[in-house]
């Protein structure tokens, strides 16, 4: 990478994480979980904000900040220490002060990487810290005990470290499991009484530092340095701009779109991080993690849509609410909450032909009018499968791709017919254009696509794709097809079809066409799961 890419800073880094969070995950179950995990963010964040810390990451439990003072981070990692005791929790901390690498907005170094390694050695309630800050803060009234040296992992050499007892007042001692269980079974009805608290998580604002070569991604790493994203020029083939910034998108088709004049990305090996970049640069804005009770989500009308299944406790039983909930596009705040009737597991939210429409797993058709906020049609589509739906073309279009058939329901007459095909793997895809969506069935094994007419459900001539189509769009007068390793190119006058090679390592998966510059944006994504 080219070194004027790169910014070095001098930061004091903190890593924080919950001690015994899996354990304590699988004692509460899902629902108290998701309760306890919201409170503790709150908490973290009201004391990153009272000290002047700033936030970076966050995945699960566990939190990245930084501070321009090691003083500041010192009594923030204190401070916060004491205030999720309040939850029933007890977390231990790392901080070291040094050179941080800026790349493309997301941090990274020799520096984060030992503050990482450092809080892996802390203790419950405990907060440790290389020599090198017990020197820089030397008369501020920290008070340390030593901790002695230690090998970190991936780091040269032996590291002093020091255990922080106290700076303005004594650092809390670690909870006993009573006052823990005590603690933590009062925690529900406070929350139930601050709603707004459950769907918080939603609007998490998570960005990935690379510690050094690798970062964790619930079980997962990505090395530091491999592509993420590139720009093409379809004119000439060339690779225009590449990004190393961390985030692979995630092996679960579809995964990368063109949104209002930005880059939306489906991240994580769960797919479970909306990633949101400059459409001209590719740069990361903000990522944001769906809620863990979110079914599916879309993203329309300056809107995040997401399908939930809620279990809101009440004592030691709980209520469970099927809904939507939108959140502002830019904010990732609660705009509102559209409850549902029945079940939602295994459903689906698309947006299209005017409205949001979520099929449930009973196989009715919920349209949404997004200027009220109202439910304003249910239908029953009879459905076979309901996880697969693209509203286009003034018809609700189904999957059913077991049976391989495409259901065709419309709405304004209540009435569906249903398109059988060749008994072969395929998936249906939607390619968006300027003049309008077409529908299309794309094959994998076979790679092939093949249009369908949206009024007689016929498909046209199967077009023949190169590797592994996963993804197409329309720019110009071809479609393009993220297909692993190569980009494929179908000219629509005369159907002639080219490939483009992508770099070593790429597998394709997402493309985008960006109309203002006439490029394509590629992503690189994990590879698939393995049967």
């Amino acid at each position: 990478m080219p070194r004027s890419n790169v910014h070095r800073r001098l930061m004091t880094v903190l890593f924080l994480d919950v001690v015994g969070s899996t354990a304590l995950a699988d004692e509460l179950g899902d629902a108290r979980w998701r309760v306890v995990l919201t409170s503790f963010r709150a908490a973290v964040r009201r004391e990153l904000k009272r000290h002047g810390g700033r936030e970076q990451g966050t995945e699960g439990d566990s939190f990245f900040a930084t501070f321009a003072e090691p003083v500041q981070a010192l009594r923030g990692a204190a401070s916060i220490a004491a205030a999720v005791q309040d939850i029933g929790l007890d977390v231990r901390s790392g901080v070291h002060t040094g050179e941080v690498e800026e790349v493309d907005g997301t941090l990274g170094g020799i520096a984060v990487h030992i503050g990482a390694r450092v809080t892996a050695l802390a203790g419950p309630a405990e907060v440790m810290v290389t020599s090198t800050v017990k020197e820089l803060v030397a008369g501020s009234g920290a008070a340390f005990d030593d901790a002695g040296e230690h090998e970190l992992k991936g780091v040269e050499g032996l590291w002093h470290t020091h255990r922080l007892r106290s700076i303005d007042v004594e650092l809390p001692p670690p909870l006993t499991p009573e006052v823990a269980a005590e603690r933590l079974a009062g925690l529900a009805p406070r929350t139930r009484r601050g709603r707004g608290m459950l769907v918080a998580a939603a609007a998490v604002v998570l960005v990935v530092a690379l510690a050094g070569g690798y970062f964790a991604v619930r079980g997962s790493s990505t090395p530091a340095g491999e592509i993420t994203l590139l720009q093409l020029d379809p004119r000439t083939g060339d690779v225009v701009r590449t990004l190393r910034d961390g985030r692979l998108g995630c092996p679960c088709g579809a995964n990368l779109f063109a949104i209002s004049g930005t880059l939306w990305e489906r991240s994580g090996v769960d797919g479970g991080v909306i990633v949101v970049r400059d459409m001209k640069t590719g740069r990361l804005q903000r990522a944001t993690r769906a809620p863990m009770d979110a079914v599916d989500g879309a993203v329309g009308f300056g809107s995040i849509w997401l399908l939930r299944s809620t279990v809101v406790l009440k004592g030691a039983s709980g209520t469970l609410i099927n809904a939507v909930q939108r959140l502002d596009e830019l904010s990732g705040r609660p705009i509102a909450r559209i409850r549902l009737k029945g079940p939602v597991e295994r459903g689906t939210i698309a947006i299209g032909n005017g409205a949001v429409w979520v099929l449930q797993p009973d196989a009715t058709l919920v349209r949404i009018d997004p200027a009220t906020n109202k439910v304003t049609g249910r239908f029953a589509t009879n459905a076979v499968e309901t996880t697969i739906l693209l509203p286009t073309g003034g018809y609700e279009w189904i999957c059913e791709c077991v049976n391989h058939e495409v259901l065709r329901y419309d709405a304004r007459t209540r009435t569906g017919r249903t398109f059988h095909f060749d008994e072969q793997p395929w998936h249906l895809v939607e390619i968006k254009t300027s003049r309008g969506s077409t529908l299309w069935l794309m094959d994998e094994q076979g790679a092939t696509l093949t249009e369908i007419d949206p009024r007689t459900g016929k498909p046209k001539q199967p077009l023949g794709l190169n590797g592994h189509p996963a993804e197409a769009v329309q720019l110009g007068d071809s479609i393009w097809v993220a297909a692993g390793t190569v980009v494929d190119r179908i000219r629509l006058p005369g159907r002639t079809r080219t490939s483009i090679p992508l770099p070593k390592g790429m597998n394709a998966t997402g493309i985008a066409a960006d109309p203002a510059t006439g490029r394509l944006w590629i992503n690189n994504s994990y590879p698939p799961p393995q049967s």
